[in-house]
């Protein structure tokens, strides 16, 4: 496996983790070739799932530049050390993560005669769209389109990415730049089989619910005040409304909102923190302590700037961390993920900008006690019943046996 990124600790994402740990108990020997952008600790990790082989150079995370000058440096790396290891394992199967390292992956599927899956975890034309000129962002989309057709497997994580990439392995580069909206929404309903033996699957943010135990789930208490959460990136762009949650909180009473993670937001959070006595920062929180934090609070914060086309179609972790511990989910009503609670009634919605709506949805679960455990027993229940990590689990099993049975012959 090949990524561009890490976490706070050198640790890898979850969905990376998660389907690391899904092929090791297939019986894959699993690897990470992963950029430690921050060039600290150790450069080879020991994991549950396998080994994270670290390039260590430091980067900036939201320093594109320096970003793009650099990343040859990881792709040949991570090139010269797969080649090594094909001179003593020949059974091997490149998947390579996002489009940052894509022509990497294909460069080294060819010279090394590799099957290559590609794991695309956003629509990242539409991701950096905000940083680079429109036409650069098309070029990309139409690069992607062009290297889908060197992919032995493909791995779209949100609905609207899966019907992004059908979209260009059927038509090419004159896939739409986004997809449509409407279909996007309907893969959400779409039954397992259909992601089953083909060369395009979706697997996506969905939680081993076994880190959500329903004993735990079932003991919990609320607290003296309604505690709201987030728990991810901290970046000023695309927004997250991070701040504007704070001020808007830090005028009520009887809420509290606890902030964890890591970015270049985090000085500024702080200094906010200070002034702020129910708002606190509760610093960068290890991936496996994810679900009791999410577990223990009342509810999960999850706003998106709708301006940004990755942002509006997508389905992030929080959505499927909220699900998975019984716990309602304010969102925006603009985003593809709005639509979705609005509709299963697991959270409620407001719209981007609008402070003093996200503050009357706070209220109301405050307020309406049977309306807050209804949604969390819904989302709870729509998690076990569809939106879980065995689902994702039996669909990578899937992809590989495809993978494997077909090589490198390409449809």
């Amino acid at each position: 496996m090949v990524r561009t990124r890490l976490t706070t600790g050198g640790f890898a994402e979850p969905v990376v983790a998660d389907t690391a740990k899904s092929l090791s108990k297939m019986g894959h020997r699993v690897i990470l070739l992963a950029w430690d952008r921050n060039a600290k600790g150790e450069e080879t990790v020991t994991t549950d799932w396998g080994t994270i082989w670290k390039y260590q150079e430091e980067c900036s995370l939201n320093n594109p530049l320096s970003f793009v000058r650099k990343l040859p440096g990881f792709l040949r790396w991570s090139t010269w050390q797969i080649l090594a290891f094909q001179k003593i394992e020949t059974d091997i199967i490149l998947h390579y993560h996002d489009l940052d390292t894509l022509i990497g992956g294909v460069f080294t599927s060819k010279i090394g005669e590799m099957p290559l899956v590609y794991d695309c975890h956003e629509n990242y034309p539409g991701l950096v769209k905000g940083a680079i000129s429109s036409r650069g962002a098309t070029l990309l989309h139409k690069l992607e389109a062009f290297l889908l057709k060197y992919c032995s497997g493909i791995m779209a994580a949100g609905p609207a990415g899966y019907v992004r990439l059908n979209d260009m392995v059927n038509i090419g580069s004159n896939a739409p730049f986004s997809a449509d909206e409407d279909e996007a929404f309907k893969v959400l309903s779409k039954p397992q089989s259909e992601f089953l033996n083909t060369r395009i699957t979706r697997v996506g943010n969905a939680k081993r619910l076994d880190s959500y135990p329903i004993s735990r789930i079932e003991k919990r208490k609320r607290g003296e005040k309604f505690r709201l959460l987030y728990i991810g990136v901290l970046e000023k762009h695309p927004s997250r409304g991070i701040l504007e949650t704070a001020i808007t909180v830090s005028k009520m009473k009887g809420i509290q909102f606890d902030i964890g993670g890591f970015g270049t937001l985090v000085p500024t959070l702080k200094k906010v923190c200070e002034k702020m006595g129910n708002v606190n920062y509760i610093g960068s929180i290890h991936p496996d302590n994810v679900p009791l934090q999410t577990i223990e609070s009342d509810a999960v914060l999850m706003a998106l700037d709708p301006k940004n086309d990755n942002n509006r179609m997508s389905a992030p972790n929080k959505l499927f961390e909220a699900m998975s511990a019984g716990v309602p989910i304010i969102t925006c009503k603009e985003l593809l993920m709005g639509q979705f609670v609005e509709n299963e009634e697991i959270g409620l919605t407001f719209e981007w900008g609008k402070w003093d709506r996200l503050k009357a949805a706070i209220m109301k679960l405050v307020y309406d006690k049977e309306l807050h455990t209804k949604m969390g027993k819904r989302g709870r229940k729509l998690a076990e019943k569809t939106h879980n990590w065995d689902k994702c689990e039996e669909r990578i099993e899937s992809l590989y046996r495809y993978v494997k049975l077909n090589g490198t012959n390409l449809p």
